[in-house]
């Protein structure tokens, strides 16, 4: 049998700035109700009375009274920082494929410093130290489509406990997204997430994460 309760509460858990406003005691049940009606009924495939939506919200709402949901506390073991970094952006073809194994064998990377790539459907982005752009396209051979200086990268460490528990890198991200600051790369693993984003930015993360 098909809760409606159950359905309220999944529609609003995809709804996150309603379920912030409900968090907060802000949000308009009588309204916030009118606007899912249909899609409640839907949803339960039956006819359900706006009165039942509002109780249902009601209940939530004290349930989850100064909580927002979705967000965790997560706690963080350190925090490491790299920079200046350069992203270094190829075309992706079988000649830069190949040839990548052979430019991480050529910088060997110290272990203070930064070698990473990532590719898609289109393009191969190598992130390393600025000192190593030329290195980087001198053994790809071919002339890069974009390059992007003065970056850094914060890494993360979370127990491992963490791994496979839900809306971690969500929590970790919504800190972020707060202050709107834009990111260029997210790297994960499973004790650690690094975020990378311009230089500028850097005291601004420091001093979210600091506070966590």
């Amino acid at each position: 049998m098909i809760k409606v309760s159950e359905k309220i509460e999944e529609i609003i858990k995809g709804d996150h700035e309603a379920l912030f406003c409900l968090s907060r005691g802000i949000l308009n049940l009588s309204r916030y109700a009118r606007g899912i009606h249909k899609l409640v009924e839907q949803k339960t495939k039956k006819e359900v009375k706006l009165p039942t939506i509002i109780m249902a919200l009601s209940r939530l709402k004290k349930e989850i009274k100064g909580v927002t949901p979705l967000v965790k506390e997560v706690e963080i073991d350190g925090m490491t920082v790299k920079t200046p970094l350069a992203e270094i952006v190829f075309e992706k073809t079988s000649t830069t494929i190949s040839r990548l194994p052979l430019v991480q064998k050529s910088i060997k990377p110290k272990n203070d410093e930064w070698f990473s790539f990532s590719q898609n459907s289109k393009a191969i982005a190598v992130i390393c130290s600025e000192p190593r752009i030329d290195t980087v396209i001198k053994h790809m051979g071919v002339k890069p489509l974009l390059v992007i200086k003065d970056l850094t990268a914060v890494g993360l460490s979370v127990d491992k406990k963490y791994h496979f528990r839900p809306n971690i890198t969500f929590s970790l991200l919504h800190k972020i997204a707060e202050r709107e600051i834009p990111l260029d790369q997210i790297f994960t693993t499973r004790d650690e997430m690094m975020f990378i984003f311009e230089t500028k930015y850097l005291s601004q993360i420091v001093e979210i994460f600091q506070k966590n």
